[in-house]
């Protein structure tokens, strides 16, 4: 896993390199304690920003056509139903 935290604040900066030279512990180890304790706490929400996928995705077209001009997929309509009719199938 991979994670990058831009922090703008130089005193919050210098207070989180304090804590993990004081405990002296990796900078993973203090990520998987911060979460622990975000998911264990009741009372503690973490928010995130989401993204709209109807308004950030975008087609993919690879230009895949068969031998007889037929271009692969333009026969599924539903993209989410064909998606799950999928996942279903892949587990049989």
């Amino acid at each position: 896993m991979q994670l990058n935290i831009q922090i703008e604040d130089v005193n919050l900066q210098e207070q989180i390199t304090q804590y993990i030279s004081k405990r002296q512990i990796e900078v993973n180890e203090l990520l998987v304690e911060l979460l622990q304790h975000f998911f264990q706490e009741d009372k503690s929400v973490l928010h995130y920003k989401t993204k709209n996928p109807e308004l950030s995705a975008t087609t993919l077209d690879f230009n895949l056509e068969s031998d007889k001009g037929y271009k692969l997929f333009e026969d599924v309509d539903d993209v989410k139903s064909y998606a799950k009719e999928l996942r279903i199938n892949a587990w049989k």
